[in-house]
């Protein structure tokens, strides 16, 4: 526990050092964004290609195993992608978005020239565990790239996008491990509680009103849309701590079908980095799309 603690601090600390760092250019947050990118890509290509060991020793076949070349390619779309978003912003300003979508395009006509070109070693679960790890974790990231270059409103868009769900995930562990009760999807994740997911739900939702409210505060900036500010914030926390949830499910299925118990080694405690950020990934999607269309 005390592990477990200590990198959360840490992580708490890296996250809040580059929310400053932001405030120097926009661009040092597409730092965090990158190194997120590439080690969730390796944790991601490291699931699917492990081989299970049985009791008897035999190694059991990968569940999407991808030859060198199609690992290679994963691994050069995750390089690219946050500089491209970059460079596109620079000459083409407002064409970030339009570059990533040409960038997975050619990605993925070249998972399916590898299909011909290296036949021998390349296989149909290859390719489509390469497209599925291009898109998670890093297509997902592309959503925070898009909250950090929102014209208002951004560094709220990105501080429930990290808040929310550490909140939400914290004390659906605390509420859980305390009220215990029925488990919620005891095939997918056996520890977790529907007592658990309540205590998650209402402090992720208590959080992001909490969160507008010390952001008006400190700012002076506040929404002035259709919908009252403050039922907004609490519907966003509302269903982005569903989403964390749904998030930290979606991760519990992919280990438990690759036959992993962490997704890597990164963070003492709590596993890999995707271990840590799969529900920010999906209240990312939430969260942007909802300051996308309606707030901004």
């Amino acid at each position: 526990m005390k592990k477990r603690l200590l990198t959360g601090i840490v992580y708490i600390g890296i996250i809040t050092g580059f929310f400053f760092l932001r405030r120097i250019h926009p661009w040092f947050f597409g730092i965090l964004i990158y190194a997120f990118s590439l080690i969730g890509t390796f944790e991601m290509v490291r699931a699917f290609n492990f081989r299970k060991q049985t009791e008897n020793g035999e190694l059991l076949p990968a569940v999407m195993p991808m030859s060198l070349s199609q690992k290679v390619s994963v691994f050069v779309y995750a390089a690219l992608f946050v500089p491209v978003y970059y460079l596109a912003e620079k000459f083409w300003q407002g064409r970030g978005m339009e570059a990533l979508v040409l960038l997975f395009f050619a990605f993925s006509i070249a998972m399916l020239c590898l299909l011909v070109f290296d036949h021998e070693r390349t296989s149909l679960t290859g390719a489509g565990g390469g497209l599925l790890c291009a898109f998670y974790p890093t297509g997902m990231l592309a959503t925070m790239l898009f909250a950090n270059d929102l014209a208002t409103f951004s560094t709220l868009a990105l501080l429930l996008i990290f808040v929310i769900s550490p909140v939400a995930d914290t004390f659906a562990f605390v509420v859980g491990s305390l009220v215990k009760g029925k488990k919620l999807c005891p095939k997918i994740s056996p520890h977790k509680t529907i007592s658990g997911a309540v205590g998650g739900i209402v402090f992720g939702t208590g959080a992001s009103v909490l969160l507008y409210w010390l952001y008006t505060l400190t700012t002076g900036t506040v929404y002035t849309g259709s919908v009252n500010p403050w039922l907004m914030m609490a519907i966003i926390g509302l269903i982005a701590s569903i989403v964390t949830e749904f998030g930290d499910l979606v991760e519990s299925i992919i280990k438990r079908k690759t036959g992993i118990k962490d997704m890597g080694k990164l963070l003492p405690g709590h596993g890999g980095i995707l271990d840590r950020i799969d529900g920010t990934l999906f209240t990312s999607v939430f969260v942007y799309l909802c300051f996308a269309f309606f707030i901004v």
